[in-house]
């Protein structure tokens, strides 16, 4: 059985920590360690809670955290390093150098598209120093095609395997979930929170009723919350702050918004909601078209188009129905393409493909 260490740059609790973590919680064939060059978060405590101790380098300085990760590497012994985060794939990439039996595999849990700093500087690293790197793992076909196209990686390095979620088996029913409209994000301005909020002051005079849950870690300093004073929103938008578990949230939810304007791949909160019956209302970008058929179980609205929210009024308005059924639908896709075990299957596959090389 082969050892992998799952290495985070971060140790918060999004998506790509969730979704990968599951995957080692549970997976039999392939022995799955989970670390983090961070310094004890919300990950850390999650991942004990379920039963797994978590290796935190980031409390050490740096000399100290270099020699820890490359003795656990030789000790345990590790055969796959395979890191998340641009911090972590640039360190290991050259600790790896003097433990050449040791494969290194990239996973890429966003789109590196945008001109932002941050996508500047990881297509650089990955077009010079992509030689360093076994086997690119992304989460979707279009960040795939950026790796090709914008950093000269060659396509058959790089495997497409969407996330999992953990699927729920008792939910409750459509009839009975009061008018919520849910987002669950980490509020930064590539998450478009402030866009969203003026498409609500103009969706609250026409939906009686309607309440908009946010759910996630405060990035932007209050500006949020300042915003929703400003437009008089406070009656209407609850701010719920960082939850490790949101499953609750889903459960109540009539409808998904996930008002990203960049810089996504597989958002598991997508998947998350179509596992609990909640079409989702996204934006048609990077690979989002991926995860939601338009109109079945869910909407792709144009970034540049503001009355795309008025389809988001006649669905809370008039097609409980309609709603219903696109849930159902959703759900149905993510039984049968999406759960935590087709992750860690199509993984431990492509894992073991690499150690072949």
């Amino acid at each position: 059985m082969s050892n992998v260490l799952i290495l985070f740059s971060s140790s918060q609790l999004g998506g790509a920590e969730k979704s990968l973590s599951r995957m080692a919680f549970l997976s039999k064939n392939v022995n799955y360690y989970l670390g983090t060059l961070d310094v004890e978060g919300p990950w850390c405590d999650w991942v004990r809670d379920n039963n797994f101790n978590p290796l935190v380098y980031g409390n050490y300085n740096f000399l100290s955290l270099v020699i820890k990760l490359y003795r656990d590497i030789k000790q345990l012994p590790i055969d796959v390093v395979y890191v998340c985060g641009l911090r972590a794939s640039f360190l290991t990439r050259f600790l790896l150098l003097f433990i050449p039996k040791t494969k290194l595999i990239h996973g890429v849990r966003w789109n590196p598209n945008s001109d932002s700093l941050l996508d500047k500087s990881f297509r650089i690293i990955e077009t010079w120093l992509s030689w360093m790197v076994d086997g690119w793992i992304v989460n979707s076909k279009v960040t795939k095609d950026t790796l090709v196209n914008r950093c000269n990686i060659k396509n058959n390095s790089i495997y497409v395997i969407y996330n999992g979620v953990n699927f729920p088996l008792n939910i409750t029913p459509f009839s009975e979930r009061p008018i919520e409209v849910l987002t669950v994000a980490n509020l930064n301005k590539r998450k478009g929170y402030v866009e969203y909020l003026k498409n609500i002051s103009k969706i609250v005079a026409l939906v009686p009723n309607v309440k908009f849950i946010f759910v996630g870690r405060d990035d932007m300093n209050g500006v949020v919350q300042k915003k929703i004073i400003e437009l008089d929103l406070s009656k209407y938008v609850l701010y719920k702050g960082f939850q490790s578990d949101v499953e609750e949230y889903y459960d109540r939810a009539r409808l998904f918004v996930l008002p990203s304007l960049w810089g996504e791949g597989c958002p598991t909160v997508i998947l998350e909601a179509l596992s609990y019956s909640v079409p989702v209302v996204a934006y048609n970008i990077d690979g989002i078209p991926e995860l939601i058929n338009n109109g079945d179980d869910g909407l792709l609205l144009k970034t540049e188009e503001d009355n795309g929210f008025k389809k988001m009024v006649n669905l809370l308005n008039n097609n409980n129905d309609c709603l219903s059924v696109m849930g159902e639908i959703g759900r149905s896709k993510i039984k049968s393409k999406f759960t935590i075990e087709s992750c860690m299957n199509n993984h431990n596959t492509i894992i073991n493909k690499i150690l072949e090389k």
